[in-house]
């Protein structure tokens, strides 16, 4: 299975991606009847960001964990902000545009395949349908994975994501809000923190230092993602720079110093043990794949 970090379509307006596209061939060995995952990932979007289509050749679910902007769907606008999710098809016109003060990150799945639109259906989770989930930080636990899971590759690398994005996706129509609906105090305050790992991983060194910026506890953000997440933030924020990691080790040319001085790692051998921890495998292993 061949997967590339990049694809014609995607944005350029972002600032930072971690996105994954399976390359035609692996698509075309994929039977009518499968929803085939064609591509996703994570984009911190632009100030200037904007996509405007008329048509999409696949079905799509998009889920905002930060910031703001706007979508508009078969000619009707919608707002958006963290936890709101919004679905789309080849037949849906569509306009996503982030907020210039507060930009959005937020994730993408594309699937094929007629599965893909059933499975939507049976959730019922309709093309143009704008919700807001309740239990968003299971959802991005759950879409991180998917991301994972394709980043690392090997032969059940699809399966597996499609597995995790599925169980993301119903997990989205169980929770399901109004899309006008507004999050409790300590939920935005969860989100905020979350928001800030997903923006700054890269240079974070530690969860105090992250908490200070988010002017909270490293004690209670700790708690605050106990209550609301599936995993502690310094798990997040190590899988996190590993995912980022793999990436950076498959570019020709890559030294292992060079990736872990990038990803805030004082020295080669820490980030290694900790990759080969998270992965299974050595930077040296993957760098040479």
């Amino acid at each position: 299975m061949k997967i590339s970090d990049t694809a014609e379509y995607f944005s350029k307006q972002v600032l930072r991606t971690r996105r994954f596209f399976v390359e035609e061939s692996q698509k075309q060995r994929a039977g009518a009847e499968a929803a085939m995952l064609v591509a996703g990932g994570c984009e911190w979007c632009a100030p200037d960001f904007v996509i405007d289509r008329r048509q999409f050749p696949f079905v799509a679910f998009e889920f905002v964990a930060r910031g703001g902007g706007h979508v508009t769907m078969a000619g009707r606008r919608h707002e958006l902000s963290a936890g709101h999710a919004f679905f789309y098809d080849p037949a849906t016109p569509h306009v996503i545009q982030s907020d210039n003060a507060e930009p959005m990150v937020k994730y993408f799945f594309n699937l094929s395949g007629n599965r893909a639109a059933a499975l939507l259906e049976d959730l019922e989770l309709k093309a143009g349908t704008l919700i807001r989930v309740l239990d968003a930080g299971r959802v991005t636990a759950l879409l991180e994975e998917v991301i994972d899971h394709a980043l690392r590759g090997g032969k059940t690398a699809l399966r597996v994501a499609g597995a995790a994005l599925e169980h993301a996706l119903a997990l989205c129509s169980d929770s399901r809000q109004h899309a006008a609906m507004k999050f409790d105090p300590a939920y935005a305050t969860y989100l905020r923190c979350r928001g800030h790992l997903l923006r700054n991983y890269p240079v974070l060194g530690s969860i105090e230092q992250a908490a200070k910026h988010c002017h909270v506890s490293a004690a209670y953000m700790t708690r605050l993602f106990k209550r609301y997440d599936t995993e502690t933030p310094l798990a997040c924020l190590t899988r996190l720079k590993m995912s980022q990691a793999m990436i950076k080790l498959r570019q020709p040319e890559a030294q292992v110093k060079a990736v872990a001085a990038e990803l805030g790692y004082k020295s080669a051998a820490h980030f290694s043990r900790a990759f080969k921890a998270w992965s299974g495998r050595s930077p040296v292993a993957v760098r040479s794949e």
